[in-house]
């Protein structure tokens, strides 16, 4: 999301490629731009104004709403993250926004992760001033409480499918604390079949490195 504010920008291969970033060329953005100066995990925290990782890709992504004006922007981060900066910034573009913190477990989901999420709504002259509160009043009618504890989806702990599995990892010197060896080359095999899936290719473009070549870090 640094380049994305230009009229280029690189593709995972390296090239550079056409960004659209012509009004009316997208209906919506929706994008979670970097987390790691909002971490809580994170000792240096940054704010959205220091030239940290996350303050530059928001930027970024700021710079192509700018030029794109899409109708509608969805953004997500840590909930630690400055979401009042943030809806102060994208309602300075032409924006309605707003910003809502949820807990995944809340939406009848087995998880805990705590995210916020950025609502913008372009001005208009039938967009109501209302309508990115009116879609945080919506996500919060969402919440689910789950109906069932966990121990309703475990199984027993005599159930032979458990005492099978307990076995299992014994006999591959799993239990107890031990780590297995890490099979690498299946890893790699996987790793290299789903970049051929989805089209990657096998190369590196950022670092060039190779089993025969050096390794060039970029910039």
């Amino acid at each position: 999301s640094l380049e994305f504010g230009k009229g280029r920008a690189a593709t995972a291969y390296g090239t550079l490629a056409p960004v659209p970033n012509t009004p009316g060329t997208v209906d919506a953005l929706i994008a979670g731009t970097s987390c790691v100066d909002f971490s809580n995990l994170n000792n240096s925290q940054k704010e959205l104004d220091q030239k940290g990782e996350s303050g530059q890709t928001f930027r970024g992504m700021l710079d192509w709403v700018k030029k794109a004006q899409p109708p509608i922007v969805i953004l997500e981060n840590v909930s630690g993250a400055p979401f009042d900066k943030m809806v102060s910034l994208m309602e300075g573009c032409g924006y309605y926004s707003t910003f809502v913190r949820v807990d995944s477990k809340k939406y009848y989901i087995p998880h805990t992760r705590q995210r916020g999420y950025v609502v913008a709504v372009k001005k208009g002259e039938n967009i109501s001033s209302g309508i990115a509160d009116k879609w945080k009043a919506q996500v919060k009618a969402l919440e689910r409480e789950a109906s069932g504890s966990l121990d309703e989806f475990m199984l027993a702990g005599d159930d032979p499918a458990v005492l099978k599995g307990r076995a299992s990892l014994v006999a591959n010197g799993s239990a107890g604390g031990s780590k297995s060896k890490t099979e690498w080359v299946k890893c790699e095999s996987r790793h290299l079949l789903a970049r051929s899936k989805e089209s990657l290719g096998d190369k590196r473009p950022f670092t060039g490195w190779s089993e025969s070549t050096a390794t060039s870090m970029p910039g």
